[in-house]
């Protein structure tokens, strides 16, 4: 189902199942199980909560749980569509009138889906699109390598703190005030991330400072270059 990997053993109780997550998304798979009855949103909770309270969570298992919670999803979404008893008869049989009521109907949402692909193509710096097989980042990282920049990242994550469980409902955090921050931190000395975050911190925080100097690398506002083998930041030339 997910090669030699299987979701953690996240248990859902509802009306319409009773089981693992992994059964879930086999019987999904295999249509014998109505998802209109499995209430998605405490099953995400639950995953939620078992990335955030396992202080070394199995990387591999998180995953295939998340391509299950995104199939699942997916399929939820497709079955709550309202489709006219009527129409999806004529349809059956190829009523090209009926084909044609149904397309009208649905242009709207299309569209919807068209304008919000759109935009989310404007919050990326890259195309979806990769040309000759190959990606390349957008601006020069001089002699560090992406995982370089992996490793970095992974010595900061093991020194944070589990997140404290928090609503779903909580405000989104802002990277561009993140940035913020990270640029009051750096300095003309290149300097490495141990040096730079200091006192206790969440894995949360551990991402967004990750991604913000990503970021000001990329807009030429913090450099990046290895010191005996070491990632070290500093602030860009032009500050």
């Amino acid at each position: 189902m997910f090669g030699w990997t299987s979701p953690p053993p996240i248990v859902i109780e509802c009306d319409g199942f009773k089981g693992s997550l992994g059964m879930l998304f086999h019987l999904a798979r295999l249509r014998r199980v109505n998802l209109l009855l499995v209430p998605i949103q405490p099953v995400c909770e639950a995953y939620l909560s078992y990335v955030l309270q396992n202080d070394e969570p199995d990387l591999d298992a998180a995953g295939a749980a998340l391509v299950a919670l995104a199939y699942l999803i997916e399929r939820k979404a497709h079955a709550l569509i309202p489709v006219d008893e009527v129409e999806a008869e004529d349809l059956e049989y190829g009523d090209r009138d009926a084909l044609e009521r149904s397309i009208e109907e649905y242009l709207p949402a299309i569209e919807a889906l068209k304008d919000g692909w759109t935009a989310r193509e404007a919050r990326f710096f890259r195309s979806v699109e990769v040309e000759d097989g190959a990606y390349e980042l957008p601006f020069e990282l001089g002699d560090v390598k992406a995982d370089d920049l992996a490793r970095a990242f992974e010595r900061l994550l093991r020194r944070a703190t589990p997140d404290p469980i928090e609503t779903l409902q909580r405000s989104r955090r802002s990277l561009t005030e993140h940035m913020n921050v990270v640029m009051a931190t750096l300095t003309p000395e290149f300097r490495s991330l141990d040096d730079l975050v200091e006192g206790e911190y969440t894995r949360t925080d551990a991402v967004y400072w990750f991604l913000a100097l990503l970021e000001l690398i990329r807009l030429g506002q913090a450099q990046v270059r290895l010191d005996e083998s070491e990632v070290a930041f500093a602030r860009g030339t032009g500050n």
